[in-house]
């Protein structure tokens, strides 16, 4: 698993926002998971400043409960 970066909120839509770790993003439709191993849901779309992005996650049916600042990865 690669660390994707941690939680910050979800949008009024519904989507997950994510803030990156690193500036290389994985690629579109990668599955996000918990430290547990647990699928959150699929990466839509990044977002932001080419220094500091951020994910929109598509939160899977049902989204198991996030914290906040919980890191996500990608398998």
């Amino acid at each position: 698993m690669r660390r994707l970066g941690y939680f910050l909120h979800k949008s009024p839509s519904g989507k997950l926002i994510v803030k990156l770790g690193s500036p290389k993003p994985p690629r579109l439709g990668a599955r996000v998971l918990n430290s547990r191993g647990e699928v959150v849901g699929v990466l839509v779309d990044v977002i932001g400043p080419v220094r500091s992005p951020y994910a929109v996650v598509r939160p899977s049916r049902p989204a198991p409960p996030l914290d906040r600042y919980e890191e996500l990865f990608v398998r």
